[in-house]
């Protein structure tokens, strides 16, 4: 596999991760934290504080996304009332993703493209021309369950450059619940993954998401703060 990896460089990644540790491991912690005590989705005080915090510390653009109601904040109050009105859907998914390994492997990929398949449907009925919040939504499950890889416009762009598309990449069938662009992110991510667990002794799935990022920023000329 290590030959579809064109520019990993596990030096660069082990760099990564003390600038992560250094600067941003203690606000996703808490982020971390927030999720794990308010885990399912049968109050709307604990909805709203996941979605004010993660939506704008991740910066996910949800809000443009999602028709106001008027009021301050209204996007994502109509958000927050769609995952509650919807929370006995939602919250059985989130059981089985909270059972997921932190680990990543083949059958926990699955789980996780099928559960972000499934919540970006519940929440695209509700968005403006039927904008696809897959962004979002693989953001907001990561901070219920660190081992689902983010994905945004950064993040694919640098897994792009460094797992070019291979068929050898495919390890299951698309199903109609899955988001196919976040598919192929899984399956690329997959490959990092496996190829990074080589040079190191374990390896989490946000280090590898910082790791994206830096690759991202270097690619657009721009230093990590």
């Amino acid at each position: 596999m290590n030959k579809s990896i064109v520019k990993y460089s596990s030096k660069s990644f082990l760099k990564s991760r003390i600038q992560y540790s250094e600067n941003w491991e203690l606000t996703d912690q808490t982020l971390y934290n927030l999720c794990q005590k308010n885990f399912d989705h049968n109050s709307l005080n604990s909805i709203n504080a996941k979605l004010w915090i993660i939506g704008r510390a991740y910066a996910t653009g949800i809000e443009r996304k999602i028709p106001t109601d008027g009021k301050q904040g209204g996007s994502l109050t109509q958000l927050a009332k769609q995952l509650y009105k919807k929370r006995k859907t939602i919250d059985p998914m989130f059981k089985k993703l909270r059972n997921i390994s932190k680990s990543l492997n083949v059958d926990s990929l699955k789980d996780i493209s099928i559960i972000h398949g499934k919540l970006t449907q519940i929440i695209k009925r509700i968005t403006r021309k039927n904008n696809v919040p897959r962004s979002f939504v693989s953001k907001y499950m990561h901070f219920h369950c660190p081992t689902v890889p983010i994905y945004d416009n950064f993040a694919a762009r640098a897994l792009k450059k460094l797992v070019p598309w291979r068929n050898e990449l495919l390890v299951f069938d698309k199903s109609p619940n899955m988001d196919e662009e976040y598919l192929w992110h899984l399956f690329r991510f997959w490959n990092l993954y496996q190829t990074a667990l080589k040079n190191c002794n374990s390896v989490k799935v946000k280090h590898l998401d910082f790791y994206l990022l830096c690759v991202a920023e270097k690619l657009a000329g721009k230093k990590t703060a």
